[in-house]
């Protein structure tokens, strides 16, 4: 921790303070003492230039101690020894300069002599105030420090668990996407080549995404077309999607690939667990500084639904949760034969 009053503008301030005690300290000699002015000054400036001097190595005595409660007493000690050694200085050191400035008169060397209690006691007075201000700017300091280490253990924190969430869901899609693939090379060898080449295309877009925390509406949802083509070459016209984006909603941000496990769920439990064609509707729309999706998907209600791990579902309100520190913002409802996802994507202050 460096010298508080020698970085930056300190030192000026810690001047100006100085000079404005030894102007004090020269008006109250002449006024007691009836000094002369010129004789006043010297003797404030040399008393007051010493411990102004002396004043900034007190800070090492705080520098290198602590309110350690089991070192309490080494810190009284250390601070009664800096007291008494910084006075006996400071005033022996005036009282010599001056005795070689003033007039050797009697009267000054009465002065001298007698003004040693009153030097002394005004010196401990200034190791006080300039110590209690050191402890102050160290605290504070310190607290600042405490601050941004929580700070950034906080963003450490946030980041290892949003990729571990990352690291949950990637493999879930890869695995789905490569398990199609693996239906089709027998049955349908062409089919399984153009999803492998439209595979190749969805993750070249996922693993050149993973270093930016949010894209645009516009961006995903090219991605999550992407993907769905890729199930279309698998399950053909059974799927169907309608997309209803507002223009606007087109360059609002999202966290990237937040909506692929949604669109793997709407999948998985709408046209693998029916016969019929199934529809997923996609809708995006902007109110204020929110962007709403909305993602619909039939589904068989007689169906006997294929148990997973949840991971998909959990990880979106859980990387939601921990990105924007709000704790709902995904919305689930069923009606009928149709469940609907909705997430509330609170938008950055600039927007």
């Amino acid at each position: 921790m460096n010298h508080p009053f020698l970085k930056n503008k300190g030192i000026i301030f810690y001047t100006a303070v100085w000079l404005f005690v030894a102007i004090l300290f020269g008006l109250s000699l002449g006024y007691f003492y009836d000094f002369s002015t010129k004789e006043a000054n010297i003797d404030s400036f040399i008393f007051n230039g010493t411990f102004y001097g002396l004043g900034l190595a007190f800070w090492f005595v705080v520098r290198y101690n602590s309110f350690d409660s089991s070192q309490i007493l080494n810190l009284i000690v250390s601070h009664l020894a800096a007291a008494a050694l910084s006075v006996a200085a400071g005033v022996f050191i005036t009282v010599t300069i001056l005795k070689n400035v003033l007039p050797q008169t009697e009267e000054s060397l009465i002065y001298l002599n007698s003004s040693v209690v009153w030097r002394a006691g005004l010196g401990l007075l200034y190791y006080a105030v300039l110590i209690l201000v050191y402890h102050l700017i160290k605290y504070y300091d310190d607290l600042r420090d405490r601050g941004q280490q929580q700070a950034q253990l906080e963003t450490m924190l946030k980041e290892s668990e949003l990729e571990m969430l990352k690291s949950q869901i990637n493999p879930h899609f890869i695995f789905n996407s490569l398990n199609s693939v693996a239906s089709l090379t027998i049955t349908a060898p062409n089919q399984a080549r153009e999803m492998v080449v439209k595979l190749s295309d969805f993750l070249r877009y996922s693993l050149g995404k993973e270093n930016h925390q949010l894209n645009t509406l516009e961006e995903e949802m090219a991605n999550l077309m992407l993907y769905l083509e890729i199930e279309k070459v698998r399950f053909g016209d059974r799927l169907k999607v309608e997309t209803q984006i507002d223009i606007d909603a087109l360059n609002f941000t999202l966290p990237n690939l937040i909506l692929q496990p949604l669109i793997e769920n709407a999948v998985k439990h709408g046209i693998y667990e029916s016969l019929e064609d199934v529809t997923i509707r996609v809708k995006a729309k902007t109110e204020n500084d929110i962007l709403r999706l909305y993602m619909t998907n039939e589904f068989d209600p007689k169906a006997v639904s294929k148990k997973g791990k949840g991971i998909g579902l959990k990880n979106v309100r859980e990387r939601l949760r921990v990105i924007y520190g709000v704790p709902k913002l995904v919305f689930t409802e069923t009606n009928e034969n149709l469940f609907t996802v909705r997430l509330d994507i609170p938008q950055p202050s600039e927007k």
